[in-house]
């Protein structure tokens, strides 16, 4: 009898198994025949699984995220700081951890491939990330602003607080001071401003 292969499972493992490789390499230097040598399939497989290499990075992308927002949520749950929780929710930018490293990295990957080539699927990806995250930081600003903590300014402040600290993602290897000093003086103006 035949094995029966999840296909929804197998491409999570593909995925995964890439992701040193494109952190080593870089999206645009891959070829589908390293990814497959790597993940240990087929170029025919690989195309039975995805469309091309952004797809991949899709999917790579998709598996950090299910990894990424459990931690957030409980993070979020776990402090009453305000500038705290904003903190928690640029994690990515700013942990030293391991795992937050290789999410950052392939961020960067994938970022790559949003400002190079920007196909209609990246776009909307993309977006979709942004918004997920806009309501979070939403939700953290409002109930600062309902306990009076912020001026109701912050909530203008939501589009370049993620310009921000992914313009720091690009230009420093080494962005997590200069975050933390931007969101000290955004912090520092929005209090005052109550």
């Amino acid at each position: 009898m035949p094995r029966v292969v999840d296909k929804v499972v197998k491409r999570k493992d593909i995925a995964k198994s890439t992701c040193n490789l494109f952190i080593q390499e870089g999206f645009v230097n891959i070829s589908i025949s390293q990814i497959a040598k790597v993940a240990g399939i087929g170029k025919g497989t690989f195309y039975e699984y995805f469309k091309n290499k952004e797809d991949i990075v899709f999917e790579l992308m998709s598996c950090l995220q299910e990894d990424y927002d459990p931690k957030l949520k409980s993070n979020l749950n776990d402090t009453k700081d305000t500038k705290e929780k904003v903190a928690y929710l640029f994690n990515i930018f700013l942990d030293d951890d391991e795992t937050i490293q290789i999410q950052r990295k392939i961020y960067k990957e994938f970022l790559a491939i949003y400002l190079s080539n920007p196909s209609k699927e990246i776009i909307e990806y993309h977006q979709t990330l942004k918004n997920k995250y806009f309501l979070v930081l939403s939700d953290i600003l409002n109930d600062a602003i309902k306990n009076k903590e912020i001026s109701k300014l912050a909530l203008e402040f939501i589009p370049s607080l993620f310009a921000t600290a992914e313009g720091f993602l690009i230009t420093s290897e080494d962005s997590r001071k200069d975050i933390l000093d931007y969101l000290d003086n955004l912090f520092l103006l929005l209090e005052r401003n109550n």
